[in-house]
């Protein structure tokens, strides 16, 4: 069987656990029972999963909620002056939030490859990994979503403050204008 291509420490794990299934298979334990490990590395991969997707899931709640704020305060000439990003910190925060759960997604993508190399099929598993990677993608869509109405917000910001500066050189020009 041609090795699958991940990370070392999973290669590290599929060969601790094979080692464990070949040592209890020489035992003379029933074949089931050497399975067992990967039974259980499985059950332990699906409950890591589950914690994960109600973490992303609350994620994705608090941008959903936040977008339509943004989105409202930036149309129609309300844009809020002091919610200008000028550093883009939080763009680049929400940034730093998808590259994490796109990590997230190849560790997921990983994870089913080990279990394809040591033979187990899970439907269980197959089911969080599925749900999980919609849930990121979901997740990742909300996020861009939530950078681009920053950016509006920012844009609408910056031509306001561009329109209160012209206005202000053109009254002084004006009031210089009068003195001479």
């Amino acid at each position: 069987m041609m090795p699958i291509p991940i990370g070392s420490s999973t290669r590290r794990l599929v060969a601790s656990v094979q080692k464990l299934e070949a040592t209890l298979a020489s035992a003379g334990l029933p074949r089931f029972v050497a399975r067992l490990p990967v039974c259980w590395l499985s059950w332990h991969y699906c409950r890591l999963l589950d914690q994960k997707i109600e973490r992303i899931r609350r994620i994705r709640k608090k941008f959903e909620r936040w977008w339509p704020a943004i989105r409202d305060i930036s149309e129609g000439g309300k844009a809020r002056r002091e919610m200008l990003d000028l550093d883009r910190s939080m763009r680049d925060d929400i940034e730093y939030t998808k590259s994490t759960m796109l990590e997230l997604r190849d560790y997921c993508v990983d994870i089913g490859r080990m279990f394809e190399q040591l033979g187990y099929e899970s439907a269980r598993l197959k089911r969080r990994q599925a749900v999980f990677m919609e849930l990121l993608e979901s997740s990742c869509a909300a996020a861009s979503k939530m950078q681009d109405a920053l950016t509006r917000h920012d844009d609408a910001v910056l031509a306001l403050l561009r329109a209160d500066a012209a206005e202000n050189a053109a009254s002084r020009a004006a009031a210089t204008a009068v003195q001479a």
